[in-house]
């Protein structure tokens, strides 16, 4: 069997570090992991830390200032709404060009607290809120798929003969009805890599995405998936793993931890050259793309050349 991948999983305040310490980030981006989970803390059961950064906010300024590393942003349903994640899924796909993807969780450590912990983002068409469980986050991720897709890359064309800059018939609502209503499209084209690579977060079975035929999940990090997640300061974890996420306690520092990263790649965890786009580093197939009946949100453009 092959040997399995070595990612990487940082708390609020390693992104601080990370992200301030140029050295720290040349280091980190020329480390032939296969990816980093920027802001675990968020989703895994964690509690807050005293600061943090946002993980999409971390994400931008690592797509612009690096060239190599891979990484997954973390999000929840219980602090952001769907079109919001795929907006911003979307924009940090063009901007690392594919080198980012999208962690769902179910729960935020840093969301405002709610009366009872258990709702989501608010559905004003329904008038309440959506239930803050594992359904839900799955929805979630659902809509962010469809919502990248919506506005297909290929799409824009350019064409100075016809003057059509793009086929904005392709553009399709997305007519979602589950835990949140959204008709669509995204106002944001697909990354020119295609669709985001969307993982999930289960720590026990109990976690995992629920069973659909449409299913969106590319990949489950944690104790219920195929890429578990360990302590730095522990050993790797027994038996077959396609991959082994490495994760520093907010004792510890980006530093420690990839100095441990550097034994561990030495010691046959599968190196994963620096700079293709994610989907492409964890050999992933391309996702289903949205059914042929999809509704167009445009009609077909009409050549409009310059006298």
């Amino acid at each position: 069997m092959a040997a399995p991948y070595l990612a990487l999983g940082l708390a609020g305040p390693h992104l601080l570090e990370l992200t301030t310490n140029r050295a720290l980030l040349a280091r980190w981006d020329g480390l032939p992991v296969a990816f980093t989970v920027l802001g675990i803390d968020r989703i895994d059961g964690s509690a807050p830390a005293a600061a943090t950064l946002a993980s999409s906010a971390a994400a931008a300024t690592l797509a612009g200032a690096t060239k190599g590393g891979r990484f997954f942003v973390t999000a929840t349903p219980q602090r952001d709404h769907p079109y919001n994640i795929a907006r911003r899924t979307a924009s940090l796909g063009h901007l690392s060009h594919g080198r980012s993807g999208l962690l769902i969780g179910v729960r935020d450590a840093y969301a405002p607290p709610s009366p009872t912990q258990t709702l989501a983002w608010e559905d004003t068409k329904r008038g309440g809120r959506t239930p803050l469980n594992a359904q839900t986050a799955f929805d979630a991720a659902r809509a962010v798929r469809a919502l990248e897709q919506s506005w297909p890359y290929d799409s824009i064309i350019g064409d100075r003969d016809t003057g059509i800059l793009v086929q904005s018939n392709r553009i399709v609502h997305v007519d979602i009805e589950t835990s949140f209503s959204i008709a669509g499209p995204l106002n944001a084209p697909e990354p020119a890599t295609g669709a985001s690579v969307i993982a999930w977060y289960a720590a026990t079975v109990a976690d995992a995405p629920p069973a659909h035929a449409d299913n969106p999940v590319d990949l489950v990090l944690g104790a219920a998936g195929p890429v578990p997640v360990v302590r730095l300061g522990q050993e790797p974890p027994p038996g077959a793993h396609t991959g082994v996420v490495l994760r520093a306690g907010l004792d510890q520092s980006v530093s420690e931890l990839l100095d441990t990263a550097q034994r561990w790649l030495a010691d046959g965890f599968a190196a994963v050259a620096p700079g293709a786009s994610l989907r492409a580093a964890l050999d992933l197939p391309a996702p289903k793309p949205l059914p042929s009946t999809a509704r167009a949100a445009f009609p077909v453009p009409q050549p409009h050349v310059s006298p």
